[in-house]
């Protein structure tokens, strides 16, 4: 396994835990790393929306709405009595001074009704009011800030410190053909290019992780498409129209990297007005196949 392996399956396994669509030398394309934020994603940018966050945190963490402190505080009011002979006869409450039997105690800290206004979290559904959880969102989102995604198609190209990075130059046009996010991944001692596009992303190894140097640009392109080719293939003026056809083929390579046996990751109904109606044509001496509407 070489140093670029090593770097590129470190990265993989710290976008994984953002989306599913995370592949190594992409088989459409053989790209270092090809990775897909979805459209519909929860991330919004390199944050994840409070809301879903505090939901999502809860349910890591097992927090079934009970603070850890405020139970201890409430578990602390009752003081063990023993008799002579260290056998425990109940538990008092040094507020009130009521004695419970252990009995009674159970029942009271098992009564959820009971205990509860005592020992909620008060964390609301933004995932405000709970320190433990305010704590470890922020871990998280500390850990996350440097890696977090877009939403859209982002291509990785790693040089590691071994590698000749004027490579990255040649490869460029056909990483920039359908990219939503271009990425170069460096090692640590590595130089970056000064003739590097603005558009490109640039991260540097250090330590087990990495550090954006510099965020990666939306590349927002609408390549020309000849109308006279469409009329070649039957498709009249009007039928459809440039973005909705580019739309089409982007789904189709983002499909082409991602598909798995359980189906696309983008659904392709743009063209179904289109395709639906694909017939033959059955008249002798016909050239191509026609598109019936």
């Amino acid at each position: 396994m070489t140093v670029e392996d090593v770097l590129k399956r470190r990265m993989l396994h710290i976008l994984s835990k953002e989306t599913p669509y995370v592949l190594e030398e992409a088989r459409f394309g053989m790209f270092d790393l090809a990775v897909y934020i979805p459209e519909d994603t929860i991330f919004e940018g390199i944050e994840e929306s409070k809301k879903i966050s505090a939901v999502r945190a809860c349910n890591k963490y097992q927090l079934d709405g009970i603070c850890s402190e405020k139970k201890r505080d409430f578990l602390k009011k009752f003081e063990p009595l023993y008799d002579d002979h260290l056998l425990l006869m109940g538990f008092k409450d040094n507020g009130s001074g009521v004695v419970l039997s252990e009995k009674e105690f159970n029942e009271l800290i098992n009564d959820k009704k009971q205990t509860y206004s005592h020992m909620a979290c008060g964390v609301n559904e933004d995932g405000e009011g709970c320190e433990y959880l305010d704590h470890r969102l922020g871990w998280e989102q500390g850990f996350l800030a440097g890696y977090g995604l877009k939403q859209g198609l982002h291509l990785f190209e790693f040089k590691s410190d071994h590698d000749n990075v004027n490579r990255f130059m040649e490869q460029l046009p056909h990483y920039s053909l359908f990219a939503d996010y271009i990425w170069l991944v460096v090692g640590s001692e590595q130089k970056i290019p000064k003739w590097l596009p603005s558009y490109v992303g640039i991260y540097r190894e250090e330590g087990e992780g990495f550090v954006k140097i510099k965020e990666s640009q939306f590349i927002k392109r609408r390549p020309p498409f000849s109308r006279a080719v469409l009329r070649e293939c039957g498709i009249p003026d009007g039928a459809i129209d440039d973005s909705m056809l580019y739309d089409f083929i982007r789904k189709w390579f983002i499909n082409s990297i991602f598909f798995r046996s359980n189906g696309v990751v983008m659904q392709m109904n743009e063209l179904d007005h289109l395709l639906s109606g694909y017939e033959k044509n059955k008249k002798k001496g016909a050239r191509q196949s026609t598109l019936k509407f």
